[in-house]
């Protein structure tokens, strides 16, 4: 059996989708646009927060406006981030399984890390992850950097190691990594996408997940 797992947060982990759509709407309001559409959200969910800030705004825009626009985006979020954010149902139970039965279990998000560790610890608790990262520092995903010190920090190789998520990105990121690498289709991505982007299984279900996992 794996000795660990990675997971990604957003789509995974927790919906946070309306709190993220939220703090987009705000930062474009302050560049005159309306509010926008599920289409173009999920388009960039999964990116880095320099993502966030071209994809909300669309189009050619300036280093001083996506500079403008991150800074926006950072101070919506503050408000924002655990308004409607929730737990995918099993999952808390699932982590709890996998931990009695000695696997680390790690997040790594493109989300900014301090808020990877509040959201995270007010969902599942302070003892459940041995590792909580954002891309403070280093190249964001697909880079596979951030997973494999996620592995390292954990004691584990990456062939020891599961990579879960929801989104083409988290794809090639755990493919890059060397890492059993599992999409699960309750996130912000169509399955077929993540099958296309080559991922190892797919989950369609927090049960499957855990069949999947135990069978590595």
């Amino acid at each position: 059996m794996i000795k660990a797992v990675v997971f990604d947060l957003d789509g995974t982990l927790a919906n946070t989708f309306d709190d993220l759509r939220a703090s987009i709407d705000d930062m474009r309001a302050a560049f005159g646009l309306g509010p926008i559409s599920y289409e173009q959200m999920t388009s960039f969910i999964n990116a880095s927060l320099r993502g966030f800030a071209e994809g909300g705004l669309g189009g050619e825009r300036t280093e001083e406006e996506i500079e403008k626009a991150m800074k926006i985006y950072v101070d919506a979020y503050a408000v924002h981030y655990i308004e409607k954010t929730c737990i995918y149902e099993g999952l808390p139970e699932l982590l709890a399984s996998l931990r009695e039965k000695g696997v680390k279990i790690a997040v790594y998000s493109n989300k900014m890390a301090d808020y990877v560790k509040k959201i995270c610890i007010k969902l599942y608790g302070e003892e459940t992850f041995e590792v909580l990262m954002g891309p403070d520092g280093i190249t964001p995903k697909p880079d596979p950097m951030g997973a494999l010190i996620a592995a390292e920090k954990m004691g584990v190789s990456p062939a020891e190691t599961a990579y879960v998520g929801d989104s083409v990105t988290d794809m090639k990121t755990g493919i890059a990594a060397g890492m059993n690498t599992i999409g699960v289709s309750w996130g912000f991505t169509a399955r077929e996408d993540l099958v296309a982007a080559g991922a190892h299984k797919i989950a369609d279900t927090v049960e499957g997940l855990g069949e999947i996992l135990a069978s590595l």
